[in-house]
Order: structure tokens, then sequence, then C-alpha cells
């Protein structure tokens, strides 16, 4: 887990590959020629010093964003001495976790009412086995759509944007890079179960190509996607989606149907995902 290395994709884009061992999303570094912005404040405190400890080349870090709630992404934050950027939404919710009780007995009951999950719960006592001195630092500033951070020579746009995953999810965009930091938005819903994407994904894929972007990065997926890669898979999402709306059927009926009509969308996990679709249906 201590083995990450940082990753350049230019002189100005670095990134903290993500391990899921213990569920730690990609870390962004966008430096400008005064400062530098951290996207995301990792999921501990050792995670956010592992970062740290590789940049130290870089322009200082001046800024921090969250681009949502979950503790993967804000944990780690108080390690960082400069204002947290993020949307309203998610000012709301880390503050209310900040008043959470985080032990283990704590952790386990809020699963038992539906509040959070197996998987979160397991990922945050593997990575943190003592939280009697867990911070929770809130975001100091924040934004309803978007806010736009000059870092010299070089912006940041922190967009809201929404989704099934989160509905206070936030991506970061740098036009000068024609980079997409996506982080989960376009993951499925996770506190439910099952899984589900509603409709609206498809809407979400259309906004985020709409960006004059050639590069993205998700949040815990270490292959940074092409705009040809995310054209393809917003063509997946839509017909799956239209589909499963159109016709009542089994999974296995329209993977069958996928086949014929759209081989050339087939991919290892086709069928989970007209599952994850089925689910929100009703949604």
């Amino acid at each position: 887990m201590n083995n990450q290395q940082l990753q350049q994709f230019s002189s100005r884009v670095h990134w903290l590959p993500p391990d899921e061992e213990t569920d730690r999303p990609i870390l962004g570094v966008i430096s400008g020629q005064k400062d530098s912005l951290v996207i995301e404040g990792g999921n501990s405190i050792a995670h956010a010093q592992l970062l740290l400890d590789h940049i130290g080349h870089l322009p200082p870090v001046h800024y921090i964003c969250l681009t949502h709630w979950h503790w993967d992404h804000v944990f780690g934050a108080a390690a960082f001495t400069v204002p947290i950027f993020a949307h309203t939404e998610t000012k709301s919710m880390v503050e209310q976790m900040a008043a959470w009780d985080w032990s283990d007995a704590a952790l386990d009951q809020r699963v038992a009412d539906g509040i959070e999950i197996e998987f979160a719960r397991d990922m945050i006592k593997r990575e943190l086995p003592d939280r009697r001195h867990l911070n929770i630092r809130p975001p100091d500033v924040t934004f309803d759509s978007q806010i736009d951070i000059d870092l010299g020579g070089l912006t940041c746009q922190l967009i809201h944007v929404g989704g099934d995953h989160a509905s206070d999810s936030s991506i970061v965009y740098v036009p000068e890079e024609k980079v997409v930091f996506l982080s989960d938005c376009l993951y499925p819903a996770i506190y439910a179960e099952p899984r589900y994407y509603t409709e609206k994904i498809t809407t979400l894929y259309d906004r985020v190509l709409r960006l004059d972007a050639t590069h993205y990065f998700w949040g815990h997926d270490p292959d940074i996607m092409t705009r040809e890669q995310m054209q393809l898979e917003a063509e997946q999402m839509r017909v799956i989606s239209e589909m499963v709306r159109q016709t009542a059927d089994t999974p296995q009926a329209h993977l069958t149907r996928l086949q014929q009509n759209h081989p050339d969308l087939m991919e290892d996990g086709i069928l989970e995902l007209i599952v994850i679709f089925q689910a929100g249906l009703d949604k």
C-alpha cells in the first residue's frame, strides 16, 4: 500500500494512483506558475501525507478541493493547512460526519441502521484501525454551480455535476491541459442495495463530453481514459439505459439482444451493468 509513486501526466498535472486495498482514490495535483491545487483529501492522514511526500518539487499547495462527501475522499483533508473548496452540499455532509462517533460500535450500528454500508465500514477499519483522534475537517469555501481557481497561467474549474453516486459530486476541469478529474461522479449509487444507475447517467456523460477535454481521470481506476474511450462508454450506457427502459426482460435476454445489435459495445462486466440499470428503473 505504501509503494505508490507519483505519476506525471504532464509538467502541470500529476496524480497518485488509487489503491484498492483500503479503497484509496486517486489524488491529483494541478500546478500553475505560482500555486498547486490538490484534488481530494485522501482517505486518511497517511494517504494525504504520502502525496505530500512526493510533491515538494512542485509549486506550493495553496488549495485543496473535495469532489464529494464520501469518507475515502475527505478523511485525510486535515493533513493540509490550506483552504478547502467544495460544493455547498459537500460541506453540509462533512460537517455532519465530523460530529459522528467513529468507534467500531458506532460504525457497526450505522450499518445496521442503513446509514453506512458494509464495504465502507470494513475499509475504514482497515485503513484506520485506531480512530480515537480522527479529525474530519469540513470545507472552508463553498460553491453552488462552479468556481474557478487561478494557479498562475493555469485554471482549475470546479464544477458541480451531481449524479447517482452522490448528489453533491463535482468534477475538476483544467482547460489548458484538456483533462478532467471525474472522481466518482459516473459510478453507480452505492448507498443502496442493490447498486443502481438511473437514466440521468446518460445526461451526465453528455455533460462531461461537452467539455473540451482529451483525457479523463476516474476516482478509483488506475487507467486514464481517452476521449474516444469516453465516447464509446457513453454510447454503451445510453444503449443499455434505453434498452432496459423500453423492454421488460431478463438480464440474459438483454445481453443477447446487445450481442446481436451492438457487438461493438460488448465488454467484460456488461451483464452486471445491465442488472445495475434494471435496479434503477423504480428510482
